[in-house]
This record gives C-alpha cells, sequence and structure tokens, in this order.
C-alpha cells in the first residue's frame, strides 16, 4: 500500500524557527541597552534614532509572537537554553524528538547585526563607513 511518505524530523524551515526564537529575544536585549545607552549621550538627532529603534523593536516582537505561534503549530518546544563561554546552546522538541542547537558568539554576533540591519532596512554590505 502505497502513502504519503512521513513528513522529516526536523526541517530547515523548523530550524530557522529555533534560531529565531533564539536569537530575537537576544535582539530585543541588545535593542534595549543601546537605548538606555542613547539616553545617557547628547546628540543632536537623539528623538529620531531613538523612535527608529523603538520601532524596529515593535516589529522584533511582533516577529517573535509569530515565531512563537509557528512553533506550536510545528510541535516545536525549546526546553532548555542556557549561555555558555563559547555561545548559545538550546535543546528542543521537533515532533516527539529532541534537538540541540548550538551557535558560538562569534556567530551569534554576526547573525544578529544581519538581523537588525534587516529590522532597520540598514545595507551592511555598503563600503560607506
Amino acid at each position: 500500500m502505497k502513502g504519503i511518505p512521513p513528513a522529516p524530523l526536523e526541517t530547515e524551515e523548523d530550524l530557522q524557527l529555533v534560531k529565531d526564537y533564539i536569537l530575537l529575544p537576544l535582539l530585543l536585549d541588545v535593542l534595549e541597552r543601546d537605548m538606555r545607552a542613547l539616553g545617557t549621550v547628547k546628540l543632536k538627532m537623539d528623538v529620531v534614532y531613538a523612535r527608529a529603534l523603538h520601532t524596529a523593536q515593535d516589529v522584533i516582537t511582533a516577529d517573535l509572537t509569530s515565531v512563537r505561534k509557528q512553533m506550536r503549530d510545528r510541535g516545536i518546544k525549546v526546553f532548555e537554553q542556557q549561555r555558555t563561554e563559547l555561545g548559545m546552546e538550546a535543546r528542543y522538541l521537533c515532533r516527539g524528538y529532541q534537538h540541540r542547537f548550538s551557535m558560538l558568539w562569534s556567530l551569534v554576533k554576526a547573525e544578529l547585526n544581519q538581523y537588525l540591519s534587516k529590522y532597520l532596512n540598514v545595507d551592511l554590505r555598503s563600503d560607506g563607513l
């Protein structure tokens, strides 16, 4: 009897959701720290910078809510996260099977730069700076 083949245990989309679930809260922490630092320096256009960061925060929060919903819909649950000396580590369930996710701090930083550049609509490839 021919049937529909079972879905793979873990897809690229599943892994991307886990990655977003781990990195987006870190990005919100970075933005919060930067917004506090922005309040301690004298800038001519501080209101514009603060508004841009606050707007990015709102969009990231909405995206994180969407990620959480998609994870629930796909049967994915992160049950352990930890920051180590080397990087971020997480353990999660994906449709009943346990998996591990880890990223070195250098990669976390590079990914956060990419994420933030997307949210602020900044092209990091330009040689302007």
